[in-house]
């Protein structure tokens, strides 16, 4: 099964995502900052992220940035509800394969995680 890793400083965010993967069929665990991300990403064992641009501590684009150099395929998908075009472009030439718009459509995120982590055939 595709483990992803939900990352937001708002837990209620990570918490609704985390629901609506498990609920698809993926593992999902969070993380609530850039720091954290990092360092679970570190421990390997991801098959995707999805993580905010905008976070305490360190943001989605810092992070990404170190998750690069770490994890240099590992599929990362961000999204934003204030971040600017300047994040955004950023994200994407630091590899994200998208930056979605919150909140977060389920069923286009949905449809990308099959492409991207796909669930096994049953």
């Amino acid at each position: 099964m595709p483990r992803i890793l939900v990352v937001d400083d708002e837990r209620d965010v990570v918490e609704n995502l985390i629901d609506e993967l498990t609920f698809a069929g993926w593992q999902a665990e969070g993380a609530y900052d850039g720091v954290e991300a990092v360092l679970r990403v570190l421990e390997g064992g991801w098959d995707a992220v999805l993580m905010d641009l905008r976070m305490p501590k360190l943001d989605g684009v810092n992070a990404l940035r170190i998750m690069r150099r770490a994890a240099p395929n590992l599929p990362v998908i961000t999204f934003t509800g204030q971040a600017g075009q300047g994040d955004m472009h950023e994200s994407a030439r630091l590899g994200a394969v998208t930056c979605l718009l919150k909140p977060v459509n389920i069923d286009k995120l949905l449809e990308l995680l099959q492409r991207l982590a796909p669930m096994p055939v049953r």
